[in-house]
């Protein structure tokens, strides 16, 4: 068995769950976002989604065809594509290493949204606490949506932990 074939070098039942679960929904997620309006409250669509409408009413940029939204959801496709192929590949190396480039990039992705809606003045979300529902605004639409930061960074820094340590491995031999 080569060094590159050692199970420690895989992806883990844990991390390779998160990637199935992570494709699918952000296949969902972006069908209902670019399926607009057809898929929002009161379109045909809305029935495959009821989640995704609920959730709309804490925040607008899923209520609202936004171009943000939009390129986030094209962004989520791309993603699928990396998600399945580090998949396909989740007994070899090649695997995570693809499952730490989509990871990194679904982390990054997600703070760009926070942040956009962060220097925006909370455009797309304050009117929940507006109305005064501090509680639906945190537990809808902030926790939830922190999963997409704070699991992707800890399989970033799983997977980075085995990159680094295959990169030292390789710099010490001849």
């Amino acid at each position: 068995m080569t060094d590159l074939q050692h199970p420690s070098l895989r992806l883990s039942r844990p991390i390779l769950l998160w990637l199935i679960v992570t494709a699918v929904i952000q296949t969902y997620d972006a069908c209902y976002v670019l399926l607009g309006p057809l898929s929002h409250e009161g379109g045909p669509l809305a029935f495959f989604w009821p989640g995704h409408v609920f959730y709309a009413g804490f925040d607008h940029r899923y209520a609202d065809v936004d171009s943000f939204g939009s390129a986030q959801s094209w962004a989520n496709l791309l993603e699928v594509i990396v998600l399945v192929w580090a998949i396909a590949l989740h007994r070899r190396w090649s695997g995570v290493v693809l499952a730490l480039l989509v990871s990194v990039a679904t982390f990054w992705k997600t703070v760009i949204y926070f942040l956009v809606e962060i220097s925006s003045g909370l455009q797309m979300t304050r009117q929940s606490l507006e109305r005064g529902d501090l509680l639906g605004f945190l537990t809808v639409a902030v926790l939830p949506n922190l999963v997409w930061i704070v699991v992707p960074l800890i399989v970033v820094i799983v997977l980075g932990r085995r990159v680094w340590r295959v990169g030292v491995l390789r710099a010490g031999q001849p």
